[in-house]
């Protein structure tokens, strides 16, 4: 009986742009390349590879097309950063073309981040725990001040909201670090990238006091559930602490992602 085949497929042969681009992808890939690393210049990359400098060339766009090196015209051909940020703009635009809501992250959100707490709870270490708790306050104290300045007004300027929103990111990210789990971490940016906030509106709206008891009990019990570092516990806090009443869930499916949704209740949080 003849042997079935490993593969009905050719192995696809390599050009030596190819080659070279793997090669140097490698580099940046173990991080001996380290982001913002300058290449060496095209003449110098050509004798290294021993190849000519029309193949250095066409290495170089497979890794800008790759989204590993940039061109800086007059200064060279750098490792590039991370691309979280261009990842997280991705996303965001193809959930908008998809049609999604608000209501989509809000529910990825609630399935993903209990669990991120949970696993915070049992692999941060101490010294993470209290840098969180540290943040924490920081993002607290931008909260009460936005409140005080804007709470109950329409309107705050975007880079009001922007800098709020940014000392949220920090505390959040910290909290996906504090996983130590690699995944968790590169999507951490892009996911955060997708949330916005929320605007509770009543015909009786909450004080700005009432609002910032209301975000400082949220984060106190947050981040008592990863100093107990009891995972069940953690995750079944921060679980509780995401429910929604029906009226969100309801305004959040008729808001596009990216957008603010409009929701009519009163004494609830912002975040």
């Amino acid at each position: 009986m003849a042997k079935k085949p490993l593969s009905s497929k050719p192995i696809k042969k390599q050009t030596l742009a190819e080659q070279m681009a793997g090669n140097i992808q490698a580099l940046i890939l173990s991080g001996e390349l380290e982001s913002g690393a300058a290449l060496p210049t095209e003449p110098e990359l050509a004798e290294q590879f021993g190849v000519s400098r029309a193949v250095v060339r066409d290495a170089t766009r497979i890794l800008m097309a790759q989204g590993l090196v940039e061109v800086r015209q007059g200064a060279g051909v750098f490792v590039t950063p991370p691309q979280n940020e261009a990842f997280g703009e991705a996303l965001l635009l193809a959930l908008r073309r998809a049609g999604a809501t608000v209501w989509d992250v809000e529910q990825f959100e609630q399935i993903i981040v209990p669990e991120v707490v949970a696993l915070a709870a049992t692999a941060a270490t101490e010294a993470e725990i209290a840098e969180i708790r540290r943040l924490i306050d920081v993002y607290l104290a931008e909260f009460a001040a936005h409140q005080a300045h804007w709470g109950g007004q329409e309107g705050p300027p975007a880079a009001e909201l922007e800098q709020l929103r940014l000392a949220y990111q920090v505390v959040m990210l910290d909290v996906f670090a504090a996983t130590h789990n690699q995944v968790l971490q590169q999507l951490a940016r892009p996911l955060l990238k997708l949330r916005n906030f929320r605007n509770w509106r009543d015909d009786e709206p909450a004080s700005p006091e009432t609002a910032v008891n209301t975000e400082t009990a949220f984060w106190q019990k947050l981040g008592d559930a990863l100093a107990a570092k009891d995972p069940d516990q953690a995750r079944a806090i921060t679980a509780r602490l995401m429910r929604l009443p029906p009226e969100a869930v309801e305004a959040m499916r008729q808001t596009p992602v990216g957008e603010i949704p409009l929701i009519p209740l009163a004494q609830n949080y912002q975040t």
